[in-house]
């Protein structure tokens, strides 16, 4: 299958998962913030901190070498689920005896019995890496599709039952492990592995230049996304970390169900074609091309209209969220396009250069956030610094995967960039001028930003030759990639 026929197919089938997981999610999260209140959401939050940490631990770049290595056999993948196995037994039972030390750390007790429920996720979810990168090898995007929806719908019904019912932040609890169980069982059962006994030597070695570097690109991009949590919580408040968390994940929306429904396709098909660095660049500027049209003008849209989707969505009582959600918007289109260079890197087998760009990323990361909370002691200062973090990590990151990894032209790379940044720009302009009329009504107010930057939107790329053919040809299903 040519790299346009399996884009298309896989996105396609991400595209629904991802939107409609965008609806369940929205509607979900505003069920459940009008139940809940931001201090319950920072708890949790604190926790959450340290789950994804000892989930990146279980992974140590497992799945995305098991995508990428087309020589492996059945015993090895079985050797491979049975070190998973055995590195989430160890790591579920470190988190759970880590209670207390963690909840000495944020001096709060209360989280202890969270922190024990929670480590349940951390097994389920080491279980489930090597079924799941199957599946994506396989290019099974659907069938994958399928179960995420799923199990979000019922796991965010579960929630609001047991928030209305008085279960407070046990409630977003029980929701996780629900999660990683089911999503386990029923990925199993898609993609069966044999349980052995014994590891084989062979298959591990055929796995472990990959997945080391992938492991400690995925422990220092851990920190440097991290860190904002774990320092707010403890230098600032639960409550700001509340506020903080619910205006990045309303932040991430964008970048994660439409960023995500390319990139998670990206790896397992351009794996295909590792060899052929041009034809892999080729098809990745015009993804580029395409995640930055629509990146950065989202970023314009969010920046106008964070006042209104707030205040819509959850409430007044999360209107201290507001001023630092008008600042990690201008983030999110960097961050789409940005976020999409790891599935290049591992496709290439160029791990190891994914590793260096993100340990320059973490040191930029980590400056700025440290800039926020111990300079500016605020969230909206965490926000500036971490604008200045991706703007510079947006070039060190394209330069080393174009100039080093691809051998391509960074100068006719970037210049993919010219037009959607002019788009982003005129929209900006008549997005001032309407604000500039006073509107007391939220919703007429957010239905007039979105008619206004959706209009602008679709009439400056009508008169782009090269997005309009693009458009009619993806639309056609002929040749948009």
């Amino acid at each position: 299958m040519s790299i346009r026929k399996s884009l298309s197919s896989g996105i396609l089938y991400t595209g629904i998962t991802r939107y409609s997981g965008v609806l369940v999610s929205i509607v979900i999260g505003a069920i459940l913030a009008r139940l809940l209140t931001p201090a319950e959401f920072g708890v949790v939050a604190l926790v959450t901190v340290f789950i994804s940490f000892f989930n990146l631990l279980t992974d140590v770049g497992i799945g995305p070498a098991v995508i990428q290595n087309k020589k492996l056999t059945d015993e090895d993948v079985q050797s491979i689920f049975l070190l998973c196995i055995l590195l989430g037994l160890v790591l579920t039972f470190l988190f759970f005896f880590s209670a207390t030390l963690i909840a000495s750390f944020y001096e709060n007790k209360d989280l202890i019995p969270l922190i024990r429920l929670l480590s349940l996720t951390v097994f389920f979810s080491s279980l489930r890496i090597v079924p799941n990168a199957l599946l994506l090898k396989k290019l099974k995007f659907k069938q994958i599709g399928f179960v995420t929806i799923t199990v979000q719908l019922f796991s965010g019904i579960l929630a609001i039952v047991l928030a209305y019912k008085g279960f407070s932040y046990y409630s977003l609890v029980f929701k996780s492990i629900f999660d990683s169980f089911i999503t386990f069982v029923i990925l199993f059962k898609l993609s069966p592995v044999k349980l052995i006994l014994y590891l084989r030597k062979s298959a591990l070695n055929k796995i472990i230049h990959f997945s080391s570097f992938q492991f400690l690109f995925n422990f220092i991009n851990y920190f440097s996304r991290n860190t904002d949590n774990l320092l707010i919580g403890k230098f600032l408040s639960p409550v700001s970390l509340g506020f903080y968390d619910k205006s990045y994940q309303l932040m991430m929306m964008p970048v994660q169900n439409l960023t995500h429904v390319i990139t998670p396709v990206l790896h397992p098909v351009l794996s295909e074609f590792q060899n052929d660095k041009l034809r892999i660049l080729n098809a990745y500027t015009k993804v580029v091309r395409l995640l930055a049209t629509i990146g950065f003008p989202i970023s314009v849209f969010l920046y106008f209209t964070a006042s209104e989707i707030i205040l819509i969505l959850y409430g007044v009582q999360w209107e201290k969220s507001i001023p630092v959600f008008k600042i990690l918007a201008l983030t999110v289109g960097i961050q789409m396009v940005l976020s999409s260079s790891g599935s290049i890197f591992q496709a290439i087998n160029r791990t190891d250069l994914l590793f260096y760009s993100g340990a320059i990323s973490a040191v930029f990361m980590v400056g700025g956030i440290s800039y926020g909370i111990f300079i500016e002691k605020s969230l909206e200062g965490v926000g500036f610094g971490l604008i200045v973090a991706f703007l510079i990590n947006f070039f060190q990151g394209f330069y080393i995967l174009i100039k080093f990894a691809l051998k391509g032209s960074v100068l006719y790379f970037f210049k993919s960039f010219l037009f959607p940044i002019t788009t982003s720009i005129i929209i900006w302009l008549c997005l001032l001028s309407f604000q500039s009329i006073k509107i007391d009504n939220l919703y007429i107010s957010l239905l007039g930003k979105i008619v206004i930057s959706f209009s602008v939107f679709l009439l400056v790329n009508f008169f782009n030759k090269n997005n309009r053919n693009l458009a009619l040809d993806f639309l056609k299903n002929r040749r948009a990639f």
